[in-house]
């Protein structure tokens, strides 16, 4: 995490840290693994909250094992009338994790997870012919050595 980019110090950091390898951690606990006091984690987190810094706690599911999931990457070029659109659009579908606007030769990315091949293939036949684009690539993960916590693929 590079520090210049929020506006937090080393202790800010280091709670931040903590809470995103275990939400669940209580503030005694932190406060003594940081070796400050309870009553100074607790004021910390809470500023970091007010700040919007920690936007909010959740369990970090992995979809893999429960689902036995197909995570796969799909850039798209686009007609840039209809980028807003489309978008909007894919932003409905369930299996979309995130949307990205990108720079280079394609203009959106989404990253999803599918129950099959076949869900993956109804998705690019049928989603992904909405008027507006005009190419898509798809590249699926075999493997991943160092997933991301928050999908669990």
């Amino acid at each position: 995490m590079d520090r210049t980019l929020i506006p937090v110090d080393d202790l800010d950091l280091s709670i931040l840290c903590a809470l995103r390898q275990n939400a669940r951690i209580s503030n005694l606990e932190l406060a003594k693994e940081l070796g400050v006091s309870e009553a100074t984690v607790r004021r910390r987190v809470k500023i970091l909250e007010e700040k919007g810094i920690i936007k909010g706690y959740s369990a970090l599911i992995n979809c893999h094992a429960v689902e036995n999931s197909i995570k796969a990457f799909v850039y798209i070029k686009v007609d840039k009338r209809h980028i807003d659109e489309i978008a909007n659009e894919l932003m409905k579908e369930n299996r979309l994790i995130t949307l990205y606007r990108i720079l280079g030769e394609y203009d959106l990315l989404c990253e999803c997870l599918f129950l099959s091949m076949k869900e993956l293939q109804e998705f690019t036949d049928k989603k992904l012919k909405m008027e507006g684009v005009i190419t898509t690539v798809t590249h699926v993960v075999s493997r991943a050595y160092r997933p991301c916590e928050w999908v669990g693929i």
